[in-house]
């Protein structure tokens, strides 16, 4: 196993892009949406506010300055244990600028130099990695390219997140909601390996993931957190997922990889500040997580990860 190692993230839940942005202007960060631990409840700001603040990054020359230092840092960094500098790790297949930049309008021309820059400087620390912008690629065509344009990004990226973005009921047993999902993954994936292709590079689904049923006995609004609710359509998504980008492999596709693995963690049964499963933290634990019980999801990861 080889380790792809994200190097900042848009999402403030590990301080980011948004921290980088509150420093440089000396200002608060207006947090979007997120779970409350505490009171199990969502809670928070605007999330439109939130991305117009955090877009800053891409053009503020201290913030630019801070997040180099920073892959600087990490790059050059020795390993205590096998005294091996990060970038010339065999164990590190790639490096991500960032997890989920997010494409947003007036600010083409400074995410497409960000991207540029940033990847120039990981691929003179470490020749001999990959590069990947960490794009979840939802925004059609046009900004795929853009953000996988620059010659030192040899890896390209996408993410898929049907309940997120909408197409998901997590509360509607029939076979709709799933079906409207699984046809819009297909159509996700086609496209990216068609854009991929067009660029002359590999992609990778480096997120999928989908939450446990959320219907019947587990209708309750924490139910589909509890690790003993079923998994019927994460199931049928998860096969479907492998399947699709099993047909694009060697043709766009070099893989996949399913959001997150909790093993024996669990969410907590009483208020908590904090608990980690497989989710981060602005998320409810539990909420995409795959736990060690889950035998009929595993074995679905498993039959794909031995046949590829």
């Amino acid at each position: 196993m080889t380790a792809c190692i994200s190097l900042g993230n848009f999402w403030t839940w590990s301080g980011g892009a948004p921290q980088y942005v509150s420093w440089a202007t000396d200002t608060r960060i207006p947090y979007p949406v997120q779970w409350d631990h505490k009171h199990k409840v969502f809670s928070g700001g605007d999330y439109d506010e939130f991305l117009a603040y955090t877009a800053h990054f891409y053009n503020n020359t201290r913030a630019q300055k801070w997040y180099r230092t920073h892959i600087r840092r990490v790059l050059t960094r020795t390993n205590s244990v096998t005294n091996v500098p990060y970038r010339r790790d065999p164990n590190i297949m790639a490096w991500e600028l960032m997890n989920e930049p997010q494409y947003i309008r007036g600010y083409e021309l400074e995410l497409a130099k960000w991207i540029d820059d940033s990847a120039r400087l990981v691929h003179a620390l470490a020749p001999m990695h990959l590069v990947t912008s960490g794009a979840e690629s939802k925004n059609g065509a046009h900004a795929f390219k853009l953000m996988h344009a620059s010659s030192y990004v040899t890896l390209a990226s996408c993410h898929f997140w049907p309940l997120n973005w909408g197409y998901y009921n997590a509360t509607d047993p029939t076979i709709h909601s799933i079906q409207e999902s699984i046809s819009k993954m297909q159509v996700f994936v086609r496209n990216n390996a068609q854009w991929t292709c067009e660029l002359n590079k590999p992609t990778v689904l480096f997120e999928f993931g989908l939450m446990r049923d959320n219907w019947g006995k587990w209708g309750g609004p924490l139910d589909a957190y509890d690790p003993r609710a079923p998994v019927t359509h994460r199931d049928m998504f998860y096969q479907a997922v492998y399947k699709e980008v099993t047909r694009h492999l060697n043709n766009g596709f070099a893989g996949a990889a399913f959001w997150a693995y909790a093993g024996e963690a669990r969410p907590p049964t009483e208020p908590t500040e904090m608990t980690w499963t497989g989710d981060p933290p602005h998320e409810p634990p539990g909420w995409n997580s795959i736990y060690d019980m889950d035998v009929s999801t595993l074995r679905i990861i498993q039959s794909f990860n031995s046949s590829w």
